[in-house]
């Protein structure tokens, strides 16, 4: 069932170094097997005055031994292609967590 990959990066405060308060990205998970699909809902558009804006909700399944946290950068591969979505709210099941994520691409 799971025949994608997640490698899962989350924002860390650190220190610069003026000793100033920072942030760095650091991976969390690398190459974790996960499920990519997308909900039943509808694919939202909207033409703006530059460009053609679309909105896909998708949803991301995957063993529930990961703490993934909301915000947390997902970088999925899918069948060769790879999309970078941000994590909302995990939910947990006894046999997976499922986490929705949505992509907006301008067209």
């Amino acid at each position: 069932m799971y025949n994608d990959t997640v490698t899962i990066s989350r924002q860390v405060p650190i220190k610069d170094g003026e000793g100033a308060d920072d942030y760095d990205v650091q991976t969390v998970y690398a190459d974790v097997p996960c499920k990519l699909s997308q909900y039943g809902k509808a694919l939202q558009s909207e033409e703006r005055p530059r460009e053609f804006w679309l909105q896909t909700d998708l949803r991301v399944c995957m063993a529930p031994e990961y703490d993934v946290q909301p915000n947390d950068i997902l970088t999925i591969t899918h069948d060769r292609t790879t999309f970078v979505l941000n994590a909302a709210r995990s939910f947990l099941y006894p046999t997976h967590q499922e986490i929705s994520v949505r992509r907006e691409d301008e067209a």
